[in-house]
């Protein structure tokens, strides 16, 4: 199985919806018109997942406290909703299994802002938490020029506080990829807790959702890692990374 150019197959599907929508509406319309992008990532992730989770959008409860609307939510199928109507639902965070960012782009500008409607989530997530933790990403279609030690500081600025979910992956484009290692990625078993930054060319969008399918199911994911990633791996592409605070080697 060839997994990196599956991963490029990913990447390219990615960019011929957003050239066809794009065709289509123009770019009039095309920064805030974000429904679609969302029902995208939605629609590839049901591939994946099994009948037992759900993929929607819409907010989480937790007694008096409400979510930020979320783009992706991934839920247990079998677990009571508040509301849904649709691909809309209300749901409490003890059946949530995973949260989505999605974008168009991601500017400097925006970064922290987003960082902390995703951390702020995370926190409303962790009162009622899963046995599991649930996965929490950002996924951006367009290349923007960032500078990447900007966007790995914000990150431990805003969600490296102790006990709180971590953003875990990050997908900027086609070819920018963070991702969280609660332990080193060599696979030994002590804590490490660091975002590590990759350079992935044309194979981020791939490198994404394969992590949110290990986020979700870990176990089955290491037992056949060389059917979910590429031979080679991702850390002989790492260009920088960062330690969340609190936290010793």
């Amino acid at each position: 199985m060839n997994t990196k150019a599956y991963f490029k197959s990913l990447t390219a599907e990615f960019a011929a919806v957003k050239d066809r929508i794009r065709n289509l509406i123009g770019d009039r319309y095309w920064p805030g018109d974000g429904q679609w992008k969302e029902s995208v990532i939605r629609s590839v992730l049901k591939r994946y997942l099994p009948p037992s989770l759900a993929v929607g959008s819409g907010f989480v409860l937790s007694g008096d406290n409400v979510s930020t609307q979320i783009d992706v939510l991934i839920y247990d199928g079998s677990g009571p909703l508040l509301f849904q109507e649709g691909d809309f639902i209300i749901i409490t965070p003890d059946v949530v299994a995973g949260i989505i960012e999605v974008k168009t782009r991601v500017k400097r500008e925006d970064v922290k802002d987003i960082i902390k409607k995703l951390d702020s989530n995370a926190q409303l997530l962790r009162k009622q938490p899963r046995h599991s933790k649930p996965f929490i990403g950002l996924f951006s279609f367009e290349d923007e020029p960032i500078d990447i030690e900007f966007f790995l500081s914000s990150l431990r600025e805003i969600n490296g506080s102790f006990g709180n979910y971590e953003i875990q992956c990050i997908a900027l484009g086609r070819s920018q990829f963070i991702r969280f290692w609660e332990f080193p990625p060599t696979g030994e078993r002590r804590i490490y807790s660091k975002w590590h930054a990759y350079q992935l060319e044309r194979v981020a969008p791939g490198y994404f959702i394969h992590n949110v399918i290990e986020g979700i199911f870990p176990k089955s994911i290491k037992a056949n890692r060389g059917l979910w990633y590429p031979q080679g791996g991702k850390e002989p592409h790492k260009v920088a990374e960062i330690e969340k605070i609190g936290t010793t080697n």
